[in-house]
């Protein structure tokens, strides 16, 4: 090993990507807002097939209509969020919950100690699920049968435990990778905030 600095992943800009890529953001853009098409999308966009994968599955997940309130999965993106310590994911899940989904700030904050705040057992039981598959910790039977107690039946377990997996891994990307790309030259219109553009490769 030299010790030179190793050049960052170039992200893919929009307006700079193929076809195939500029169909995605576009489609990003117009299902939520131009603020949400964030930078990890532009990691993604240097194999375009695997941006249009993780935007399906993100899109079936949080924004169209499905077997859990997408009030709910975008909640659970938040607790992930913070289970990791990742202040961009905070950050940009924080801003869409209250700019995109309407919800109080109040109520946005208690996502931060769910265990301790007002919530209902249903929203703690879904929460636990998420941050321990976040954490890689291990569930409990009490905490499975909660679930099942909460009314969940199998297809909504499969996307409470689906959206925890995909946006633990967009957090732990974000909080351990991001830092080796060019994510400073993400475009300001594409970020939910300016705090947001103050972390966004940490």
């Amino acid at each position: 090993m030299s010790g030179a600095k190793a050049s960052p992943v170039i992200l893919v800009k929009p307006g700079e990507g193929s076809t195939e890529v500029e169909q995605v953001y576009d489609e990003i853009c117009r299902m939520k807002d131009p603020r949400w098409l964030g930078p990890l999308f532009g990691f993604f966009a240097n194999v375009p097939g695997l941006l249009k994968a993780w935007w399906e599955l993100q899109k079936q997940l949080e924004v169209v209509k499905g077997h859990v309130p997408r009030e709910l999965t975008n909640r659970i993106a938040m607790v992930c969020a913070v289970a990791t310590d990742c202040p961009r994911c905070v950050n940009f899940h924080k801003t869409d919950l209250i700019d995109r989904m309407g919800m109080d700030a109040a109520e946005v904050e208690k996502l931060h100690d769910f265990e301790n705040a007002e919530l209902s057992d249903m929203e703690k039981a879904v929460f636990r699920v998420a941050r321990k598959l976040t954490l890689n910790e291990q569930m409990t039977d009490d905490e499975f049968q909660a679930l099942r107690d909460a009314g969940f039946d199998d297809a909504a377990i499969v996307e409470i435990v689906s959206v925890a997996l995909l946006e633990g891994g967009f957090a732990r990307h974000a909080s351990v990778f991001a830092r080796f790309e060019d994510g400073v030259r993400w475009p300001a219109r594409h970020t939910p905030s300016a705090d947001y553009r103050k972390v966004i490769n940490h």
